[in-house]
């Protein structure tokens, strides 16, 4: 959950134009991050507000357990990478 504060704006090129992207943080508590996300079209500004929850490997492994699931493969990106703790931005689950 930590690199969520380092999204710097990004420009993105659409056939109308660009867009311009920004992500702001607007609280952290525990497990949880808040963020405000911006889309600056040439026209409009949408803007999204959303919460995720960022579980620790250990308490989902927990819930897989506790849910009579267990841990047949864990991945550090969708290409099926291994996951390295230190290293992935992702935790992939693979259960049975």
């Amino acid at each position: 959950a930590l690199v969520w504060g380092t999204h710097a704006p990004a420009e993105h090129t659409i056939p109308n134009g660009r867009i311009r992207e920004t992500l702001q943080i607007t609280a952290e508590s525990e497990e949880l991050i808040s963020f405000r996300q911006q889309f600056e079209f040439p026209n409009q500004t949408l803007t999204s507000s959303s919460t995720l929850r960022f579980l620790s490997r250990s308490r989902i492994e927990e819930l897989i357990v506790r849910s009579g699931l267990v841990t047949r493969e864990l991945f550090g990106d969708w290409d099926r990478s291994s996951f390295e703790p230190k290293q992935s931005l992702e935790m992939i689950f693979i259960t049975g």
